[in-house]
């Protein structure tokens, strides 16, 4: 328990803490590319296209779909990288299944930024398309290696530590959208696509997909929680 209090307080830190972040800088990729994914697998899974997506230097990114259900693949970014930390919290309760999520995270982080990143590595936006790859293939590559070689301790604090960073990261980010829809910025963004699709509120989707995501990591603490318990 120990370790995960420790992998909790490193995330806290290096979230909160603004000078910490350049350490932090890789989470905020690796959640990134959630994000994007999130996207293109929901446009994948409702019939539609997963064109390519990017990662820009400043932690934004835009993935490119068609096809597709439309209100699903929009929802999908905030809820999607939201729920890739709360699956993380909950499958590191669980010790068997530690080092398979990890080791899957690497390879999927790593497939799915060499198949859909490439093609913007080839177009105008090649130099966003190369940190895709780049950060997906290292990213990925140091969670499969950990996977693989890490100490029991070790395997522990990385799920932990990927999986607290990326549910703060992604309420942090909500934060800002709802900052952002409820000023009424003409910024480019999910909570905007989602408005004029449904022509509602941007700020209320916003605000609808941060309790989801609360939600979503409240449960997925309590879930763990209760496993830690039964485990002492």
């Amino acid at each position: 328990m120990a370790v995960v209090l420790l992998a909790a307080v490193v995330a806290a830190l290096l979230t909160w803490l603004p000078w910490l972040h350049l350490l932090a800088y890789p989470f905020r990729l690796l959640t990134t590319l959630a994000h994007e994914m999130s996207h293109g697998l929901a446009a994948l899974l409702t019939g539609g296209r997963f064109e390519r997506f990017v990662v820009y230097s400043d932690g934004s990114g835009v993935a490119l779909t068609a096809g597709g259900w439309r209100f699903v693949v929009i929802a999908s970014g905030y809820l999607g990288a939201a729920l890739f930390g709360a699956g993380m919290i909950w499958v590191g309760a669980i010790p068997r299944a530690r080092r398979w999520a990890l080791g899957s995270v690497g390879v999927v982080a790593l497939v799915l930024s060499l198949r859909y990143g490439l093609p913007s590595l080839l177009s105008r936006d090649w130099l966003a398309g190369l940190l895709t790859i780049a950060s997906g293939s290292v990213l990925g590559g140091a969670c499969v290696a950990l996977a693989l070689k890490a100490g029991r301790r070790w395997v522990l604090f990385a799920v932990h530590l990927i999986a607290f960073q990326a549910g703060l990261t992604s309420l942090a980010d909500l934060l800002t959208l709802i900052g952002l829809a409820n000023a009424g910025s003409e910024v480019a963004t999910d909570a905007r696509s989602m408005a004029q699709l449904t022509h509602l509120p941007a700020v209320l989707w916003a605000l609808l997909w941060a309790l989801s995501a609360a939600g979503l990591l409240g449960a997925s603490l309590w879930a763990a929680a209760r496993r830690w318990e039964r485990a002492e």
